[in-house]
């Protein structure tokens, strides 16, 4: 049911009360000012009101469903315009318009572009979520398992990107029957340690590259009783030198204490705040909010920031460098190999960068099975 809120002046309220008993019609809630006498009727009301009251009366507010209509013919235009972008976004972030493929091999694209096809795999498609392509990817790789190593399908977008790895059968190489184990590097020798052959060398020794460090002939009274593969491994001290270069200066962000607020929306194919920001340099840090249909809402806090240059002091620098060279040096090293000593050669501070050449020792096993 509809209600009207009337207003007449207090001077009338006497006269309107008296012709709404008169007339039956009842009056649900009023209220009064200095000036203006307010009460409430019902909205089919309207017209008796209106046709027995003779002095100035003005509809101030309705409500109910016709209030309602009211409101959803104002903001018709805005209604339609929100449900339209409703109805884009869903598609943009549900609906697949192709299917990449990456691989060289025309023939395994052609076989997984079939097989992809017959599990709903392809253009103008719904996408289908994560747990239902893994499904699909096992699948696939259980039909070709003579063909295909390895399957991913990646959602980016609106597209599919399917990469593989095709199978390859190798043949299990012959074991050696004959061969030593020769040096790969210049070294001094520190640590052998073997278990088929004869070391022809010993701890302290210097190689060269090319060098047999443990031989597969066994020999009695030089004569040769027996061949082997020689195995085992050798460790020596290398010499290197190493240049590393880092950046005199640096950039860092300084908050300015400016802050602003956005929406930013998450799923598989979008990935941006729903509102452009008006600032030019910021931080974010995000709240999640909710999750429907697999996107994810933030509540997201951007606070504005500016770039500061600021230049390393010397010895920010030489630690720098320092810890640069160890991690480039340890990324090449393996299991029981590592760094003896390292000393600083030169020192050289250019306009954009600082240089340091080192001068690095380290323990590494030098030792390669080579057939004869």
């Amino acid at each position: 049911m509809s209600y009207l809120w009337i207003k007449v002046r207090v001077k009338e309220k006497n006269r309107v009360l008296v012709k709404c008993y008169k007339n039956k019609l009842f009056i649900y809630n009023s209220k009064e000012d200095q000036k203006y006498f307010y009460f409430k009727i019902k909205s089919s009301d309207k017209y008796l009101l209106k046709k027995v009251c003779s002095c100035k009366i003005k509809i101030m507010d309705e409500t109910g469903w016709p209030k309602i209509k009211k409101y959803l013919k104002k903001y018709l235009s805005f209604i339609l315009a929100f449900i339209v972008g409703l109805i884009i976004f869903f598609c943009l972030t549900h609906i697949i318009v192709d299917v990449k493929i990456i691989h060289s091999n025309k023939e395994i694209r052609d076989l997984l572009t079939t097989a992809l096809e017959q599990k709903g795999i392809k253009k103008n498609t719904w996408k289908k979520s994560y747990s239902k392509l893994q499904e699909i990817k096992d699948q696939i790789l259980k039909l070709y398992p003579e063909k295909l190593e390895w399957l991913e399908i990646e959602t980016k977008g609106m597209n599919y990107i399917v990469r593989l790895e095709e199978r390859k059968i190798i043949s299990n190489p012959k074991a050696k029957s004959a061969c030593n184990v020769v040096a790969i590097k210049d070294g001094l020798i520190k640590k052998i340690i073997y278990n088929k052959g004869e070391a022809l060398v010993k701890t302290n020794d210097y190689v060269k590259k090319g060098d047999i460090l443990i031989e597969g002939t066994l020999k009695k009274d030089d004569e040769i009783k027996n061949t082997v593969c020689a195995e085992g491994k050798v460790y020596a001290e290398v010499w290197y030198q190493a240049t590393i270069k880092v950046p005199i200066t640096k950039e860092e962000n300084i908050l300015t204490g400016k802050v602003r607020y956005n929406i930013k929306i998450k799923n598989n194919a979008y990935d941006d705040f729903l509102f452009k920001s008006r600032l030019k340099e910021y931080t974010t840090d995000n709240y999640p909010l909710f999750t429907l249909f697999n996107t994810t809402f933030f509540w997201s806090k951007q606070k504005k920031v500016t770039k500061k240059t600021i230049t390393y002091t010397d010895e920010e620098l030489n630690a720098l460098a320092e810890k640069l060279v160890n991690e480039k040096i340890n990324q090449l090293l393996n299991d029981n190999e590592y760094i003896i000593d390292k000393k600083v050669l030169q020192k050289n501070k250019l306009t954009n960068s600082f240089e340091v050449k080192y001068f690095v020792v380290l323990l590494e096993q030098i030792g390669e099975q080579q057939s004869f």
